[in-house]
């Protein structure tokens, strides 16, 4: 049989290693929480089959429950084991006043739970006392079946690794690395295409000196500026704002909103290529710098723009083929649920 590792990436189109989102580790962890959840959901007399026992005596009276859930509590009498009445803990103080109607006898014992510990009274004697406790396995990504689970119910697990395994991928998705490198590397080359106008506007360092003919608010160069400011502002200058910039939307892992501001960006970015190409014939050396900057900028833009489709493609069908598991996932719980 194949290992559930091989199941879920059969199942999820995922490459799984060490260093995959998910890592190996946390697939073991996404199987062994599916395997708890089934058996949570088996009907009490299943339970039963799956679950394991935990011996108490006059050493040690009580026991800690770690969370696993109590099927059954048995006191031996001396002669036959007895089974034990649940109380709310609220009366345990009078469940041992042998005044009252719901005093714990030999014959008749009670047990309760405060903060995660099992109490039986009388407390057991030397011949002991049995709590059953469902007993949860350990799944690792490399195993093919589980030890005391049921048979019928044993192909939900590795579905339900396989919805995780899903909603951990889109995660990763989301928040590309790749992505944020690109944007920034766009974001260095937009400041030093703007750094580079910034130097035009000083008759002692640019040939235009004309101040009438290029910085004057008409003039193509104050225009191709405040194009440059614009695209600055939507990659990380708060416009519209903190949280819906490029930069801002990319670590909110809102992708519709990044491409929106990228589209703006490329907009911005030729029109003020438009407005450069007329004074690159002139000769300054700082046009052809600006103009280098910007299309290192709009390569960016491009490789982004790229990568988002490709991360879209990708998501969009990770997200269906979850909702399908899902679907089945649920179905077959229900039917585990029914006995």
């Amino acid at each position: 049989m194949a290992t559930f590792e091989a199941q879920v990436e059969g199942l999820t189109s995922l490459s799984i290693d060490g260093s995959s989102a998910p890592t190996q580790t946390e697939l073991t962890q996404f199987l062994t929480d599916g395997a708890k959840e089934v058996l949570t959901a088996l009907p009490i007399d299943k339970k039963m089959m799956y679950s394991t026992s935990n011996a108490l005596d006059n050493s040690t009276t009580y026991l800690t429950l770690g969370g696993s859930e109590v099927l059954g509590v048995m006191r031996d009498d001396g002669t036959i084991n007895q089974p034990c009445r649940m109380i709310p803990s609220s009366l345990s103080g009078r469940a041992q006043d042998s005044a009252e109607m719901i005093y714990g006898t030999t014959s008749d014992p009670v047990w309760w739970i405060v903060n995660n510990i099992l109490s039986i009274f009388p407390e057991p004697s030397s011949t002991g006392a049995t709590v059953q406790t469902l007993a949860y396995p350990a799944v690792a990504y490399g195993d093919s079946s589980i030890t005391k689970f049921p048979d019928e119910a044993e192909y939900l697990v590795p579905i339900y690794a396989s919805i995780k395994s899903l909603q951990n991928a889109m995660a990763s998705k989301a928040g590309n690395t790749d992505i944020t490198t690109a944007l920034g590397a766009m974001k260095a080359a937009i400041e030093a295409a703007e750094a580079a106008f910034d130097k035009m506007e000083h008759t002692e360092e640019s040939v235009f000196g004309d101040e009438d003919t290029f910085t004057t608010a008409t003039s193509q160069l104050t225009r191709v500026k405040d194009a440059v400011d614009k695209v600055s502002d939507i990659i990380n200058g708060n416009i519209p704002s903190s949280t819906t910039d490029a930069f801002g939307a990319q670590a909110s892992e809102d992708i519709e909103l990044v491409t929106s501001a990228l589209n703006i960006a490329q907009t911005e970015l030729s029109r003020a290529q438009m407005h450069l190409s007329e004074w690159t014939a002139i000769g300054d050396m700082r046009v052809k710098e600006i103009n280098a900057s910007l299309s290192e900028a709009q390569a960016y833009g491009s490789e982004i723009q790229a990568r988002f489709s490709i991360i879209t493609t990708e998501y969009t069908w990770m997200e269906k083929q979850q909702a399908k598991l899902q679907a089945d996932y649920d179905k077959g719980l229900q039917v585990v649920m029914a006995g």
